[in-house]
């Protein structure tokens, strides 16, 4: 059972009626602090260097610059032969031998691998940024439910105490039986919508955890000063281009286009050329070899033309996602800015104590000036108005994040805030 205008008429009846309170720092008679971009950013910087995704990605720029190295060597050793035949004629021979890399396939290898290890470093950056939003989002759903969860305490506390009030009038014989059954539903929903925001803020701290495998500060809180317009002079397509993602796409499909060069020079034979010594009897023996294979039944043509699908494959794949990421910039740039207004909105009614309010209803209703419906209802709809409020602090954040992330720019917006500071 419900008495929430909140839930009939929609959010933005409810900002126009009610005003915001911070209970976490009102409670206190304290002013509320925002979390510093600073300690964001300690935060963030912390948890990216124990994530074992991050770590892994770094491993394999290593793995990567170590064959990097190793393709900057020959890529044939010379081979010694020995051979000694005792017969009726005693016959010794010392030969070495060399393959010759003909068609520069060390410097295609190194080529494709350096390509390679590109992908690589900027796999991390783009993994990086992943993680940076997704940090940022968790901590985001751990001060709103938190918040939310603070507000939720005080309703089921201020219907504890009305439920046992009612119970008083109506041994008086003020209010009928009536009456008091609904004080006591209002009660019990409200001890059920508590549990349902400590099960949500449970799972807030699980996500968080799993992120960063690190607890939260408790005291956390959200700025609230976050920009209330995008700048309209922002090349979109050139944020895209630079979009740590759509670089990795773009890396891919180069290193594919390199391994095509490779694996061409690498299908081609090599010769062998040797010389060998020895002695047979009496007689000295010399000789010059040559050796290369005959591509004759093979000539590996086949692994050049799967290369060069593969480049194909990885060049529409880096055209997708440029596609995908520009549609999710310009999505998350517009979600902002909806929800950045409905917060100008909210904030520019100004805050009053909302003990104050329910203070005020309560007198109302001992002096039997309103009806405990009446005062159940607006109970109820400042207290879900505050929870929407909370919600829609937490939605600009979230969205302010999502467009950090669409655009690239959460890392240089760490770092500038956390200069202002």
């Amino acid at each position: 059972m419900s008495f929430s205008i909140c839930r009939h008429a929609g959010l933005f009846a409810c900002l126009l009626t009610f005003t915001v309170w911070t209970p976490a720092a009102n409670a206190k008679g304290q002013p509320p602090q925002d979390v510093e971009a600073q300690q964001l950013s300690a935060i963030v910087y912390h948890a990216l260097e124990s994530n074992p995704e991050i770590q892994a990605a770094k491993a394999a720029v290593n793995a990567a610059q170590a064959r990097l190295a190793g393709a900057g060597l020959p890529l044939n050793n010379p081979e010694l032969e020995l051979e000694a035949e005792r017969t009726d004629i005693s016959t010794y021979t010392l030969g070495i031998s060399q393959t010759i890399d003909w068609y520069n396939k060390q410097d295609a290898m190194e080529q494709a691998v350096q390509a390679e290890l590109n992908v690589a470093r900027t796999e991390v950056t783009a993994l990086n940024l992943v993680k940076s939003a997704a940090l940022l989002k968790a901590i985001g759903g751990i001060a709103t439910h938190r918040e939310i969860t603070t507000l939720s305490r005080r309703r089921t506390g201020i219907l504890e105490r009305f439920s046992q009030l009612a119970e008083q009038r109506h041994a008086a014989g003020d209010i009928p039986q009536v009456e008091l059954e609904l004080a006591r539903l209002s009660l019990a929903e409200a001890v059920m919508l508590h549990a349902g925001t400590g099960s949500e803020l449970i799972q807030a701290k699980s996500d968080y955890f799993s992120l960063s495998g690190q607890t939260l500060n408790d005291n956390i809180r959200l700025p609230e000063q976050l920009p209330a317009s995008l700048s309209s002079t922002l090349d979109e397509e050139a944020l895209v281009r630079n979009h740590p993602q759509v670089q990795v796409a773009l890396l891919m499909a180069q290193a594919s286009r390199q391994q095509i060069h490779a694996v061409d020079q690498e299908r081609k034979a090599d010769p062998t050329f040797g010389l060998r010594a020895g002695r047979e009897e009496s007689e000295n023996l010399l000789a010059l070899t040559f050796s290369i294979p005959l591509q004759l039944r093979n000539n590996f043509q086949s692994s050049v033309n799967a290369a060069q699908a593969e480049a194909l494959a990885a060049e529409q794949e880096a055209r997708q996602t440029y596609r995908n990421l520009l549609i999710r910039l310009r999505s998350a740039r517009e979600h902002y800015l909806l929800v950045a207004n409905a917060w100008s909105l909210w904030v520019s009614h100004g805050r009053s104590s909302l003990h104050q309010h329910i203070d005020l209803l309560e007198a109302l209703w001992q002096a039997g000036e309103m009806s405990t419906t009446d005062y159940l209802l607006q109970v109820q709809q400042t207290l879900d108005t505050q929870i929407a409020g909370v919600r829609l602090q937490g939605d600009l954040w979230s969205t302010w994040i999502d467009w950090l992330g669409a655009s690239g720019t959460l890392n240089a917006w760490l770092n500038k805030t956390s200069e202002e500071q």
